[in-house]
């Protein structure tokens, strides 16, 4: 049987980091929750369930409810708030937290509290608390309670400093200059440090690194790395983040028990670590080999769609939709097997003769894939055809399309279409 993982919240974006992780996994299967009605709904095979929101006085006795009907195992927070209020509640909660113990959360969320707990260490930034200690601008200001740059600010000079100064939960530290890096690791059961691994984030955009590349593990890393380890109780991932001082010193920014959206880096030279946390929270030894290739990680935004329909059957075209400029076209296909998955049933309806059986087998392509194959003549129309009215009807040419919208009133759409209709 596999172990249910509630992804909490799952519509947060290093939650799609940790469901590609950990869904193709036979041990794990993947139980989504949200207090929104956001776009995760589209990207998880089983279901969002619905949550009420972390500060709720009934968030817990719902979640306990939710993990008794569902039989929940473990719990996998996606952000900082979560993992600091499921790590305090651990206690009444039926279900393994898969983070560290609250006294890390809580210094990790707090960057006061980071930047105080090392203060004795060279690669703490110089913290601000006084507009006087200020030697020379500029300088930067960040929220104490934060992430992904969210509220970041370079303050120029001492006037524009004394305005900020008394802002509530404003911090202001030496400005860092210099490149970014961002450093996984993985702690296991017994507290030893099994990997850090680091990487440039050499593209930023919203406080996210859209091109990443591995950088040298340099033995100042390492240093850096061990020594957070040894003073913080972590249990599985983790992360901090680095950026050189204007010496290129590397100075402390953050560091953090979740998930990193851009950890998938590693997990494409083989350290799978959001799965490798789960079966460490389960008791299991994990061994971590990392695969000695390079690669380069670019991120893009992703249009998701929810269509006002619902269909039972597919009338699918085949030339230049199924097969085009003679290669088989892979959204399509994976819609196919979409379908398949999700009894769904689709028509082949084409025009391209008897032989089609004979040409979907040279491109690989099983006729048992479809419902049926229908093959029309080339004066034919194909809404003579189409039957089942819960219906779609995708084909790249115009004319067939308008004609099957008026005479039926289904949804008709040309190839382009098919990409939005794959749904995760």
């Amino acid at each position: 049987m596999r172990n249910k993982v509630l992804v909490f919240p799952s519509g947060a974006e290093n939650a799609l980091e940790i469901n590609e992780a950990i869904k193709h996994s036979v041990h794990v299967e993947v139980i989504p929750g949200s207090g929104r009605n956001d776009y995760s709904e589209l990207l998880y095979e089983n279901d969002v369930k619905k949550l009420p929101f972390l500060n709720k006085p009934t968030f817990i006795e719902e979640l306990n409810h939710l993990i008794l009907k569902e039989g929940i195992k473990l719990i996998f927070p996606t952000d900082d708030t979560a993992a600091l209020v499921l790590s305090e509640k651990a206690s009444e909660i039926n279900a393994i937290i898969v983070s560290a113990d609250y006294y890390t959360n809580d210094i990790c969320r707090y960057k006061l509290k980071t930047y105080d707990l090392f203060k004795n260490e060279d690669f703490c930034p110089e913290v601000y608390e006084d507009v006087l200690l200020v030697d020379k601008y500029p300088i930067f200001s960040k929220p104490n309670v934060g992430q992904g740059a969210q509220g970041v600010k370079v303050i120029e000079n001492i006037e524009e400093h004394q305005k900020l100064f008394d802002r509530e939960d404003t911090i202001f530290v030496e400005l860092l200059p210099g490149k970014e890096y961002t450093v996984d690791c993985f702690t296991n059961k017994d507290g030893k440090l099994l990997f850090s691994g680091a990487r440039e984030r050499a593209e930023i955009k919203m406080g996210i690194s859209f091109k990443s590349f591995e950088y040298d593990l340099t033995e100042e890393i390492k240093l850096i790395a061990e020594k957070i380890n040894a003073k913080l109780n972590f249990r599985g991932l983790w992360f901090f983040q680095l950026k050189e001082d204007r010496e290129g010193k590397l100075k402390l920014l953050e560091i953090s028990t979740r998930t990193a959206g851009t950890m998938g880096y590693f997990r494409h030279k083989g350290v799978n670590l959001p799965l490798f946390s789960i079966f460490d929270a389960l008791g299991m030894d994990v061994e971590i080999t990392k695969q000695e290739f390079d690669v380069t990680l670019f991120r893009t935004t992703v249009n998701k769609y929810k269509y006002g329909f619902t269909y039972s059957h597919v009338y699918l075209d085949y030339d230049d939709t199924v097969i085009v400029n003679g290669k088989v076209n892979r959204d399509v296909i994976s819609f196919v097997y979409q379908c398949q998955n999700n009894d769904i049933k689709v028509h082949l309806i084409s025009k391209h003769g008897h032989h089609i059986h004979h040409d979907l087998r040279k491109f690989c392509i099983d006729p048992a894939l479809f419902e049926e194959i229908i093959c029309l003549p080339l004066d034919a129309k194909k809404s003579d055809f189409i039957i089942e009215l819960d219906s779609i009807f995708i084909d790249n040419w115009y004319k067939e399309r308008k004609e099957v919208a008026e005479r039926h009133g289904i949804p008709c759409f040309d190839v382009d279409f098919v990409e939005s209709l794959i749904v995760n």
